[in-house]
């Protein structure tokens, strides 16, 4: 990066920056300083040139990162290409915003096109899923599911369709096989629907497509590689395997996924999935959330005995509201993962970066772990040329997808009370990482299921839970259980649970053997399920009616484990039964047992700097309270809400939430602050009020007072325009004691950071500081009202002896950073 040569570009009156490389030098790495020269130069736009690619970066919106890039090898060879290249970067392209031919016009039409796109899948998706519900719903029995578990199906068969149609967009099926492009795709299909004769054998079709997709098949030179995983398997959906299903539904279904209407609204033509981000998948599925199917029976006919049920989706589930699920645009999601992960690994060795760990506690349909995929990609490949590994002219994209399916496997984690948003993040992940001579990534044991707030700490269980006194009054007994009962169930898992991190995905066979692996560790009688079972048991005493006993939780634990308990068998099955009732309502997730490798050695020894290297996402902001809704939903809610408060209150999980009304998001930060190691990194989409919520200031006790962290803060839809922050930030920080204040329309912007992981009996009453810093050239560029800024504010800030030791402490490269 240190040859280069700045220079402007002018035509007539308009002018552009310019920058020139040395060969084939990587561009991402010029990104701040094509911002820099543009700004300099009061342009909006900045070309790079490294000899073979030219990539014209928008210095408009900072956070958004947005560039076209044209290999130049490639448009001389196609007309297309080299079109749109003469009509982007010729010199009339720089002339005046107002006229058509403008990069400035091209780019809004451009936004107006990928918004049509967008819009157009999300309602072809709600059209679709209704259309296959009332096909499945109209041929009985149901099953023993209902209506939800068809949902269920239909949105699984939805989901087979989006998945092909990316994958077809960016080659990653054989379609240059006229047997698969015929028969066995969804332009095929398309092109059936399209016929103006009644549709016949559609389901049949797309049946036979699942089929393929989910054993593959290689016959003569057609090699198609089997898509593993749960989504195409034929029993995740009984329903559609039945006989004489409607297929003008089918047909309905899949014109609405796979075509738009013209302009004019006088036809339809093909969407460009091409064209469309696999975060796009985020916002159908925030879109789905706020739908619930519902049956009405249609007036009875002349000629019919009985009514006829007619299926609808209709809005006003309350999924997404009770849930805190809001869809996060991409460049806030890339942006709080550059500001985040960017320190923890710019000095990181290729084989340190895979060895990084992220979780995405609440993460939706995986648009964090998607950034941080890319990203952490990135930043691989970086690593690879600065040792001398390859050059990045070696790398093409087989080799970049096999990067990506890298850190998928090694690095991600993340959990989500929605199943269907679990299944839809393995989705966006899998495109992410979809290579044509590849199997899906195998995720099953990194994204779960499960809400990530309610679960137990080992330590937890060493004591019985006692609803009758509140952590710091109740009185230190001997513990029930010592570290070598729970090592041996940990002796048993974690070799496995590393084999499945260290073992490749390269065929069929391994992913299928991986699976087998992982599913032995979750069988019921395994060891860890066991302890799981216990944890339940603890977890779900706070949310029983009436009381259990202290002294009975011992006992159901020596059932679990060795089958003998002092109890009475039949009390034993109740109290078990119940509290696997209870488990299955509230999906407990206990993070040490459901992610093992991330606090333990293959020993089971706890590592003594266990935990995730960074924490992202955009956790719920909304309160937990009974008092919202109407009279009849009070009533409803008042006993979970009752349960949930005295589970965070007095369980001993969380020490910052005695008082004030409880937010999501509170919870989520301190629980952040608990999953990361010392010298990790948090970094969350926040309200800009974080600090003056009451209770809120103690979710930040035990944090570094001195840190840098960079804030954006401004309007979006998330939680109907409520101002928020995307707030980063670290532990070391070399930097003076400064609170710098930064004002804007939105509010107050703060951040939240790991130093230490205080013991489970610890009450963090320690008061928080906190530093925010912002360049004021670069928030100016921001669109928006103007910013306003305060000067620097120096306080002396309460800083421990300890945490006046680690603010010198080694970066994350070193050895003692890890």
């Amino acid at each position: 990066m240190d040859h280069h040569l700045a220079a402007t570009v002018s035509h007539v009156s308009h002018r552009t920056a310019l920058i020139v490389t040395a060969w084939a030098e990587p561009l991402d790495h010029f990104w701040r300083l094509a911002v820099m020269q543009a700004i300099r130069r009061a342009t909006d736009w900045c070309f790079v040139f490294n000899g073979i690619r030219l990539r014209i970066v928008d210095a408009r919106r900072l956070y958004a990162r947005r560039f076209v890039e044209f290999d130049l090898d490639l448009a001389q060879d196609d007309e297309r290409s080299c079109a749109a290249l003469f009509r982007i970067a010729s010199a009339a392209a720089l002339i005046d915003r107002s006229d058509s031919r403008s990069l400035h016009a091209i780019v809004s039409a451009s936004d107006r096109h990928a918004a049509g796109v967008c819009r157009s899948l999300k309602d072809g998706v709600l059209s679709a899923s209704a259309d296959l519900l009332g096909a499945l719903v109209a041929r009985p029995p149901l099953g023993e599911g209902g209506i939800g578990d068809s949902f269920e199906q239909a949105l699984t068969i939805v989901y087979r369709m989006l998945f092909l149609l990316f994958a077809a967009a960016r080659s990653l099926v054989p379609l240059w096989h006229p047997v698969y492009r015929h028969s066995y795709s969804v332009e095929a299909l398309r092109g059936c629907a399209e016929l103006a004769e009644p549709a016949s054998g559609l389901w049949d079709a797309l049946r036979a497509i699942a089929r393929l997709a989910h054993t593959g098949c290689r016959a003569g030179d057609l090699h198609v590689m089997p898509f593993n995983g749960r989504l195409f398997s034929p029993s995740r959906t009984p329903l559609a395997e039945r006989r004489g299903l409607d297929d003008e539904a089918a047909r309905r279904a899949i014109l609405s996924l796979s075509t738009q209407p013209t302009p004019d609204r006088a036809g339809r033509h093909p969407i460009a999935y091409r064209d469309l981000g696999v975060e796009q998948l985020g916002a159908v599925y925030e879109t789905l959330l706020d739908y619930q199917p519902r049956i009405a029976p249609s007036p009875a006919s002349p000629g019919r005995r009985r009514a006829h049920a007619t299926v609808t989706l209709e809005p006003g589930s309350g999924v997404r509201k009770a849930t805190g699920t809001f869809y996060t645009p991409q460049p806030i999601a890339d942006y709080v993962v550059r500001r985040t992960l960017g320190p923890l690994v710019r000095e990181l060795s290729s084989a340190r970066i895979l060895q990084v760990r992220i979780v995405d506690p609440a993460m939706g349909s995986g648009a964090f772990l998607v950034a941080a995929c890319r990203y952490l990609a990135g930043a691989y490949e970086e690593a690879l040329i600065r040792e001398g590994g390859c050059h990045s002219s070696d790398l093409g994209e087989p080799e970049r997808a096999a990067i990506r399916r890298s850190i998928a496997e090694r690095c991600l984690y993340g959990v989500d009370l929605n199943p269907m948003a679990v299944q839809l993040a393995r989705l966006s992940l899998w495109l992410a990482t979809l290579a044509a001579d590849r199997p899906l990534t195998f995720l099953d044991h990194r994204l779960q299921t499960g809400d990530s707030l309610l679960g137990a700490w080992l330590a937890n269980l060493r004591q019985p839970p006692d609803r009758r006194r509140r952590p710091d009054q109740r009185r230190p007994t001997l513990p029930l259980f010592d570290d070598e009962a729970v090592r041996d169930a940990l002796r048993a898992a974690l070799p496995v649970r590393f084999s499945l991190e260290s073992t490749p995905s390269d065929n069929i066979d391994q992913v299928r053997a991986k699976e087998r692996a992982f599913a032995g560790t979750t069988a019921r009688d395994a060891s860890m399920s066991r302890w799981k079972r216990i944890a339940d048991v603890w977890c779900a005493s706070w949310f029983r009616q009436t009381e259990l006993p202290p002294a009975a939780f011992g006992s159901l634990s020596d059932a679990i484990l060795t089958g003998r308990s002092a109890l009475a068998s039949r009390t034993v099955e109740q109290c078990l039964a119940a509290a696997d009732a209870i488990r299955t309502s509230h999906r407990f997730f206990h993070w040490e047992l459901e992610f093992p490798e991330v606090f333990f050695d293959e020993e089971g020894r706890r590592l003594p700097n266990g935990g995730f290297d960074a924490v992202i996402g955009n956790p719920p902001w909304d309160m937990i309270r009974a008092d919202a809704g109407s009279a009849e939903e009070r009533s409803g809610a008042r006993h979970e809400i009752a349960a949930l408060l005295r589970f965070t209150r007095d369980a001993g999980i969380y020490q910052a939430q005695s008082n004030g009304h409880a937010n999501r998001y509170q919870l989520f930060v301190e629980r952040a602050v608990d999953l990361t190691r010392t010298g990790g990194r948090i970094g969350m989409v926040l309200p800009a009020g974080l600090a003056r919520i009451t209770g809120a200031p103690r979710c930040g006790c035990g944090c570094s007072p001195t840190a840098t962290s960079t804030r954006l803060s401004g309007s979006t839809t998330i939680a109907a325009s409520s101002p928020f922050t995307a707030a980063s930030g670290s532990c070391w920080s070399p930097r003076p004691q400064v609170c710098r204040r930064v004002k804007s329309h939105a509010g107050w912007a703060w951040t939240i950071w790991r130093t230490w992981k205080p013991s489970a009996s610890s009450r963090r009453t320690r008061p928080p500081g906190f530093t925010c810093e912002s360049h004021p050239r670069s928030l100016n560029t921001c669109p928006g009202p103007a910013w306003r800024f305060r000067p620097f504010e120096r306080r002396r800030t309460w800083r421990s002896p300890s945490a006046r030791r680690r603010s010198s402490g080694p970066s994350a490269a070193a050895p003692g950073g890890r």
